[in-house]
């Protein structure tokens, strides 16, 4: 019998070889389903946590409203509420906690315990109150318009922002 010497380089060719010749054997890996990208960016996420809040504890304050503002008081309630539907059914499209990230946080526009206990005692000061609530969320929905990625939370915040520009109007209309 004979024997071919062995060498280094014959060696990787054969090991080369077998390799190639197993590989065409096995089966051809199966791709993994491509992950399902969330419509939603920061931005979106940001904007509906945040709007939330500022709906729900602006709430409250409204009921305080003296008589010269309360029409405009009793249309805005309504109008937070309708929001707070389409807001809370995108948190949950988003796959949000209903927790508020915002709870205890003293924010321009947002209503806090402390404002509402002074507007309980004083409400004379609740149309500042109002105009810093309708200014700030307008300034959240322009930023949501401009940098939001879901077409459906960019459509709500254009239509909050058209709204607050037409209730800050009407705020001036009665309230010095």
């Amino acid at each position: 019998m004979t024997t071919i010497p062995s060498t280094p380089g014959r060696l990787r060719v054969l090991w080369g070889a077998a390799l190639l010749i197993l590989a065409a054997c096995a089966p051809a890996p199966t791709p993994a389903p491509p992950a399902e990208a969330s419509p939603f960016n920061a931005t979106d996420t940001a904007w509906i946590q945040l709007m939330i809040p500022m709906n729900e504890q602006l709430l409250p304050a409204l009921a305080l409203a003296p008589p010269g503002l309360a029409p405009l008081a009793a249309e805005l309630k309504v109008s937070h509420e309708e929001e707070l539907v389409q807001l809370k059914r995108l948190r949950a499209r988003a796959g949000l906690s209903d927790e508020n990230p915002h709870a205890g946080h003293q924010m321009p526009g947002l209503v806090s315990e402390v404002d509402l206990a002074g507007l309980r005692l004083d409400p004379t000061g609740l149309p500042a109150k109002l105009r810093e609530h309708l200014d700030q969320s307008a300034l959240l929905a322009r930023g949501e318009q401009d940098s939001g990625a879901d077409p459906e939370t960019r459509d709500l915040a254009a239509s909050i922002g058209a709204a607050r520009a037409e209730q800050t109007s009407r705020l001036g209309a009665v309230s010095p």
